[in-house]
């Protein structure tokens, strides 16, 4: 964007920007923007905020009237995460309990991780319907597969690496990518369809270390690092978790394998 801005600004025509990476933009050098201090895909913050959204607009707009450039000016004002106490009554109650055996070790299968997938996904699909309803659409559909059998398949592969996929139009690997994606998915837009549930960071925070299925996902990770194949030894070092979850101080959470 830096670039073409100062293609506008030959032709006579102001601009200004937002920038999320404080350094591809020094290097860039626009004439103008503005740094904000937000997570990758968030420019304007947080969603559903019009009051913050408006805040950050106007600054970015009010560098339209700097005399000179480049400038390049910082965003002091964090996202809100919103009210705490709200947050953690929405995440409260939105998976019903699911009693699983502590996965001790690197080794370690969880038991009938199937049947305990298909529970969860039961007790999110209020919250995934709604979503749907609010929404009026949903990012899932990639794997061509109902949810239930993506999660079916996704547990069979990490239970057994040669469980057949349920599409033969495509590499099982491929297969296996697309639906534990739908279920990345189908997890996300359920529990974001709650209001107050506050950054995404939080949700992914839910996600990967609080639910059968993230404790699924850690187990995958290590299945496909271990693998021979140089499609899952791709999947399990850049595409099951993100780095943010793998760099994150170790808690109390309990993660598989």
């Amino acid at each position: 964007m830096g670039g073409l801005a100062t293609i506008f600004e030959e032709e006579g025509l102001a601009t200004t920007q937002i920038s999320l990476i404080r350094l591809h933009t020094e290097k860039t050098n626009p004439p103008r923007a503005l740094w904000v201090p937000f997570e990758l895909g968030r420019p304007l913050g947080v969603p559903n905020d019009a009051a913050f959204q408006t805040r950050v607009l106007t600054a970015a707009f009010e560098l339209l009237d700097a005399d000179s450039g480049p400038l390049l000016t910082d965003y002091l004002e964090e996202a809100p995460e919103g009210d705490p106490e709200t947050d953690e009554e929405a995440m409260t109650g939105m998976v019903c309990p699911i009693s699983l055996p502590k996965v001790e070790g690197a080794g370690a299968l969880m038991n009938e991780l199937s049947q305990s997938l298909t529970r969860e996904i039961n007790s999110l699909a209020p919250w995934y319907d709604l979503a749907v309803r609010k929404r009026g659409r949903t990012t899932i559909g990639p794997s061509g597969l109902e949810i239930e059998d993506a999660a079916k398949f996704f547990a069979a592969f990490i239970e057994n690496q040669q469980a057949p996929a349920p599409r033969d139009d495509l590499a099982k690997g491929r297969v296996l990518k697309l639906a534990y994606e739908d279920l990345k998915a189908y997890y996300t837009e359920a529990i974001t369809a709650q209001p107050g549930y506050g950054a995404s960071l939080r949700v992914e925070n839910w996600l990967f270390n609080e639910t059968v299925f993230g404790q699924a996902l850690w187990k995958l990770r290590e299945i496909c690092r271990a693998s021979d194949d140089e499609y899952y030894i791709y999947l399990g070092r850049n595409s099951i978790i993100p780095d943010r979850q793998i760099n994150a101080p170790e808690d109390s959470t309990e993660r598989a394998g």
